[in-house]
């Protein structure tokens, strides 16, 4: 089988390794001239040969990942090396390796960490048994690769994505990319790589999948683009820093730390301003504009996303409030208007105001002068006693602006243990940045209050999660309101941050007199009911609300029109619940 090797479809190459092999096993006198005349024979320009050239390897490791190659694709090569004694199971091994090269060099050294076949991680090198015995096998992604398959890796992380045909402009061989928005960051690593192909990769985590990373980019020939919005892995930087034959960027919200970022690279650093388009790209972009700011990241979520809505961007936009937000808070579509809300002219001129201020805010940022001095998104505090219609002001402007209302639950928002709580808002404030959501902190002091003196640790970290508060609401883009039942709680930093701070007071006894109307008809009622005994008595519009709906029930059950024992009966209940005595009512 040895001596016709070449009938079984392998090379001159291939063939002459295997004679040489025979030779020292069966302790036949060498022909090293026949083995150098068969390494002449190889094809330098084979695919596996330009595949381990792209990672910088030098003629040996092209040699070695030749043969290794070719034993992959063929089983009467693994059967030969069986039948030798040189495999278990027809492998190529570590002792395989030194027996063909070891005139030049130990074979070892052509798969070890240095190996530039290990960088690229083009092969695997088994990590037990005896050291001689040790397995190499090339990476199935290469041998399908080389078989002609173009797909990417399965192993990579969901979203990579390989980019080809981009204007080479780009000056860089090592690149690190700052800056909240990830299809910014994208963009500035394409400008600045010199590179023409690239494979964006975003977030990693195992370290199977940054081997993938740097595995599929070396098949592609294309530079490597790791976006690390999250958490990620030194051991895993470091395996894409050391495959030194790839340019790199590396992106990522904040600097890493220079302790983590690898030697051996010349380093540049960049940042990608987070900056909203204007209703001319969106208009050149979707043939159709918002009133939502939009960030290059959401515009590219967005055109994925308009199909599936035919074609309505605004839906499109407010699908983006994404489902981060599920387990933090409750997603409602409001429906109450202007007419549904009583509150005093002053306050209602305020309320209007600050939804303007959302509406209009992308035209002042590009048509007036005091554009550049603005902050991004809107952020306000209504505040007032229980039940005076800070909630409900919240709905009607997220109605007003045909926004989703997401009410925070800061149950599951406010953590226990450090750190959790800056996560937790860190979600809230990245879904509400999209535009698609009015996000309601309702009763907000819990995080939004003020800063105390610090007595133990927790009063240290409470004041930490207030001061990552104010970082993050100096360049949020969303709209958020925050409800107190005292203003005084609010931290006076944030005061200097909102765009607006509103005061709703509980109603006077006009006020009370039209809640009474919006919410009982005379219609619906026994003629002894008479609301003006009741619009006296000193009750919030929830509270209202609430006697409503019980007298409401009270009816029903019975079968009749609310009567004024019902309303009566709902009152009492209501004083009750609230630790009022019965006897103010007097009626």
């Amino acid at each position: 089988m040895i001596e016709n090797a070449e009938q079984i479809g392998v090379n001159q190459y291939v063939s002459g390794a295997l004679r040489y092999l025979k030779a020292l096993q069966e302790e036949e006198a060498l022909d090293q001239k026949d083995f150098n005349k068969a390494i002449a024979a190889f094809d330098y320009e084979s695919p596996e040969a330009l595949l381990a050239a792209r990672a910088n390897s030098s003629n040996l490791e092209i040699l070695c990942f030749g043969f290794c190659v070719a034993v992959e694709n063929e089983l009467p090569l693994q059967k030969a090396l069986v039948s030798l004694g040189l495999s278990l199971d027809g492998s190529v091994t570590v002792g395989v390796l030194d027996q063909l090269f070891g005139v030049w060099t130990r074979g070892a050294s052509l798969v070890g960490p240095s190996s530039h076949l290990v960088s690229a991680h083009l092969i695997n090198v088994s990590d037990t048994g005896p050291f001689a015995s040790r397995s190499i096998n090339v990476c199935p992604s290469v041998l399908w690769a080389l078989a002609g398959d173009k797909n990417l890796d399965t192993a990579l992380p969901f979203g990579s994505e390989l980019i080809s045909d981009a204007d080479e402009s780009g000056d860089l061989t090592s690149l690190l990319v700052l800056g909240e928005d990830r299809q910014a960051r994208r963009t500035k690593s394409i400008e600045r790589l010199a590179h023409n192909s690239f494979l964006y990769v975003r977030n990693p985590g195992t370290l199977d999948e940054w081997k993938s990373a740097v595995r599929e980019a070396t098949i592609a020939g294309a530079a490597l683009v790791i976006d690390l919005s999250e958490e990620f892995s030194p051991q895993g930087l470091r395996l894409a820093a050391d495959a030194t034959h790839l340019m790199l960027a590396v992106c990522c919200k904040s600097p890493i730390d220079i302790d983590l970022l690898p030697n051996g690279r010349n380093w540049r650093e960049v940042y990608a301003e987070n900056k909203a388009l204007t209703k001319e790209e969106q208009l050149e972009e979707f043939g159709q504009a918002t009133m939502y700011p939009l960030t290059q990241d959401h515009a590219h979520k967005v055109r994925r996303g308009l199909p599936l809505v035919s074609d309505d961007l605004n839906r499109a936009v407010r699908r983006l409030a994404d489902n981060r937000l599920s387990t933090l808070g409750t997603r409602a579509t409001p429906t109450k208007s202007w007419n549904d809300l009583i509150v005093s002219e002053e306050t209602l001129r305020d309320l209007k105001e600050l939804s303007n201020r959302y509406r209009y805010w992308d035209q002042v940022m590009s048509q007036s002068h005091v554009g550049r001095f603005m902050s991004p998104g809107a952020l306000a505090v209504l505040a007032g006693p229980s039940g005076s219609g800070k909630t409900l002001a919240a709905e009607v402007i997220a109605n007003d602006l045909s926004l989703d209302l997401v009410k925070i639950n800061l149950s599951t928002l406010v953590s226990k243990y450090i750190g959790e709580t800056e996560k937790n808002l860190e979600e809230v404030f990245d879904a509400a940045s999209v535009g698609g959501a009015l996000i309601l902190f309702d009763e907000g002091d819990a995080i939004f209050g003020q800063r105390g003196k610090v007595t133990d640790a927790r009063d240290r970290y409470a004041n930490m999660e207030v001061s990552y508060l104010l970082q993050k609401v100096e360049t949020f883009e969303g709209f958020v309101i925050i409800t107190t039942n005292l203003s005084g709680n609010v931290d006076t930093a944030f005061q200097r941050r909102l765009q607006g701070f509103i005061e709703i007071s509980a109603p006077d006894e006009d006020a009370r007199q039209k809640i009474w109307d919006l919410h009982i008809s005379k219609n619906e009622c026994e003629s002894d009911v008479d609301l003006s005994e009741l619009i006296a008595f000193d009750l919030t519009g929830g509270q209202i609300r609430n006697i409503a709906v019980s007298g409401a029930f009270l009816a029903i059950q019975e079968g009749r029109k609310i009567c004024r024992a019902d309303l009566v009966r709902a009152t009492k209940q209501e004083f009750v619940k609230h630790g009022r005595l019965t006897k103010e009512l007097n009626i």
